[in-house]
Order: C-alpha cells, then structure tokens, then sequence
C-alpha cells in the first residue's frame, strides 16, 4: 500500500505551508521592493529639490565674486556653474516623475495591505472567528467547512490583487505608450 501524500492527507497543512505561505512571502518581496524603490526616488527628490534653491544662491555668489576678481575676462566658469542647479532640478523632478509612472508607493501600499489580510484572515481562521466561526444557518463551521471558506477567501484576495495589479499599474503604463 502506498502511504498518502501530505498535500492529501492534510489538505490544511498543505494549503498553509505550500501555497499561502509562498504568497505572503510573493506579497512580502513585492511589498519591500516596491518601499525600498519609492523611499530611494522620495529622498532624491527631495534632496535636489531642496539643494536647488542653495545651488543658484551659491552660483550666484561664486559667478559675482569671479566677475568681480577678472574684470573685462570672460569667466570661463560660469556656464559650468550655471548646470549644477539645472541638473538638481533636472534630477528631483525625473525621480518624482519616475515614481509618478511606476505607483511604487501605490504598489507597496496595495501589496502590504494583502499581506496583512492574508495574515488576518489566517488568525481568524486558526481561532474560529469571524467567518470561520458560523455558517449561515448559526451552527458551528465543521473544520472542512472552515477551510474551505479559508481558502476561498485567500484565493479571491489573490486574484482580485491580479485583476487591480493589471487593471491599476499595467494598463495605463500601455495606454500611454500607445
């Protein structure tokens, strides 16, 4: 006789320790890339916004001060100078514009949320609460009933991330290329 595979015999098991934990861990990766990208481009962004107005005031001191030292010389220095505020400027309004197109802060938003709800609903299955407490006649949910309901509620919460992933982040990537 053949012994029973684990997935078969212990469906709950196998649900919480194959395709739920793979998930939350998908989710969990997705979740801290997308945080890690969106903090990255916000602290750039605000760093060249914020040294901008510093660099045009401090060009503006060294070009006089140069002006004033080689009267009647052109300053060979100037034009650089002048591209340092430029290109702050150039690179806080491209790192909030590259956020802007890629929603990393919406993503790491939206996959947190459904790692805290994969999360949740577990705790609420693991001690019978909620909607793994009664069925709708009132009486007790067998524990068939309970997983079934478990993982009927994760796989939609899965799949309605699908859905919103490409209906929210994917589509208007494409409408704008087109």
């Amino acid at each position: 006789m053949d012994a029973a595979k684990p997935s078969e015999a212990n469906p709950r098991e196998s649900y919480l320790n194959g395709r739920w934990k793979e998930q939350c861990h998908y989710f969990e990766q997705k979740a801290e890339t997308c945080q890690k990208r969106f903090m990255r481009l916000r602290r750039w962004s605000l760093l060249m916004g914020i040294s901008t107005p510093i660099l045009i005031f401090v060009v503006t001191i060294v070009v006089t001060a140069l002006d004033a030292q080689a009267v009647g010389k052109p300053n060979p220095y100037y034009q650089l100078l002048t591209l340092l505020p430029i290109a702050a400027s150039a690179i806080a309004l491209g790192c909030y514009q590259w956020e802007e197109l890629h929603n990393y802060g919406a993503q790491w938003s939206k996959f947190r949320m459904v790692v805290e709800r994969l999360k949740g609903n577990r705790e609420l299955y693991e001690h019978r609460s909620g909607i793994y407490e009664k069925a709708p006649d009132g009486k007790p949910l067998s524990d068939e009933d309970a997983l079934k309901t478990f993982v009927r509620y994760c796989e939609g919460l899965i799949e309605g991330n699908d859905i919103n992933y490409f209906v929210l982040m994917v589509d208007p990537l494409r409408r704008e290329i087109a």
